[in-house]
């Protein structure tokens, strides 16, 4: 019987996840093409290594069960294979009463979901916790957890390897054909093919027409290197629910290093970490009606202006650190990287807030597998292969 030889667009935290699936169920040859020279050049390797405990996700939905079983088999796979994390917890604060009602529904949130140990705690005990935090009440969430994300790529990579799959980098796909994935350089033959490019993941899916009612809209979400503070967690501000962004929130790395942010501003390509303007990306983002239909809300255009501001102006980035830690001053704050939020939009200018996987013939496209995706990773890697046996033209 003939092998089934499976490509996998994409070599981030998610394509590497679900190689390693297939390759754990011996389901054929796995081939990986990564148009970058080398791993974690986008969103796998531009984050703050936050393990999501799962507080955030509505019950019910893919994202809060994978994001839950994701965060326990992440746990446990650093364990096994040496990735450095630590398990510091994440608190949520509330400054007002209104914000108090967001904690409530957050705890709300992530009981339904089965996220443990979480519970209310007041202003005393929150300066006993991280004594340069500002709030009047606080959500603990005791499962919340940092990681080295680059290191924990390069451990599923190496895996991968071992078991057999093939990594083949500086090769963009430029179109597909029945059964062939052409690059500049050659064409690769499949089986059965899985898009997880990610920012790109839309053009893909195209190329396969599929996914035709989506959109990749890009923001950018900024941090900044908040030196000589002593946050030992990541705190966090009450977010607006509405939204799948979470505000600007302090991290305490790995390495020691406390990150703020991210931000959440338009970005102008689909790259553009510098900030920079890439104009043909930036054209066809502004005649899609998925971003027409998007700016098309007040509240919306609210929030971008505010993330903007964040994104053009220190002292307004400072200001925003300023409501979770007052102490702070602009002299403590630098910048740091940047990622890009691969966010999916839908023809009515919905933000799709769920993980979303279509197939279509022979192939599995990975339409939304944004944050929490690195902590669902293994999870949502075993839903995909799982989708693939019972969809999928094996």
């Amino acid at each position: 019987m003939k092998t089934k030889s499976f490509l996998v667009i994409g070599g981030g935290i998610i394509g590497s996840a679900i190689a390693r699936e297939i390759l754990l169920r011996r389901l054929g040859a796995v081939t990986l093409l990564e148009k970058e020279k080398s791993f974690g050049q986008h969103a796998s390797g531009r984050n703050s290594g936050v393990i999501h405990s799962g507080i955030n996700q509505r019950p019910g939905t893919l994202k809060a069960r994978l994001c839950l079983e994701g965060s326990r088999q992440l746990r446990q796979y650093c364990r096994e294979k040496g990735v450095v994390f630590k398990e510091c917890g994440t608190l949520v604060v509330a400054q007002n009463e209104a914000e108090k009602s967001v904690l409530q529904a957050l705890l709300q949130m992530g009981t339904e979901a089965g996220v443990s140990g979480l519970r209310l705690i007041d202003q005393t005990e929150l300066k006993e916790r991280e004594p340069s935090a500002l709030g009047i009440q606080a959500l603990l969430s005791p499962t919340g957890a940092v990681v080295d994300s680059l290191g924990l790529l390069h451990a599923v990579a190496r895996e991968v390897e071992q078991l057999g799959g093939h990594y083949v980098f500086s090769e963009k796909v430029i179109d597909i054909r029945g059964q062939e994935a052409a690059t500049e350089n050659k064409t690769y033959a499949f089986d059965h093919l899985i898009n997880a490019a990610g920012l790109y993941s839309d053009k893909v899916a195209h190329m396969m027409g599929a996914g035709l009612g989506y959109r990749i809209i890009p923001f950018r979400g900024e941090y900044m290197a908040v030196k000589d503070l002593p946050i030992q967690s990541m705190v966090y501000q009450a977010p607006d629910l509405r939204y799948p962004f979470l505000s600007v929130h302090l991290t305490r790395e790995v390495d020691g290093r406390v990150l703020a942010g991210p931000t959440a501003a338009l970005a102008l390509g689909r790259e553009s970490y510098q900030k920079e303007i890439h104009w043909q990306e930036t054209w066809e983002m502004c005649r899609s009606k998925q971003l027409r239909k998007l700016i098309g809300s007040r509240e919306f255009m609210k929030l971008a202006m505010h993330n903007a501001s964040l994104s053009l102006w220190k002292s307004s980035f400072v200001r925003e650190i300023q409501k979770i830690c007052p102490s702070v001053t602009a002299n403590q704050v630098s910048a740091a990287q940047a990622g890009i939020r691969a966010q999916m939009v839908d023809e009515n200018g919905r933000m799709v807030n769920d993980m979303m996987v279509e197939s279509a013939g022979n192939a599995t496209h990975i339409l939304n597998a944004v944050s929490p995706g690195m902590t669902a990773g293994l999870a949502f890697a075993v839903h995909v292969v799982d989708h693939m046996q019972t969809h999928g033209s094996f």
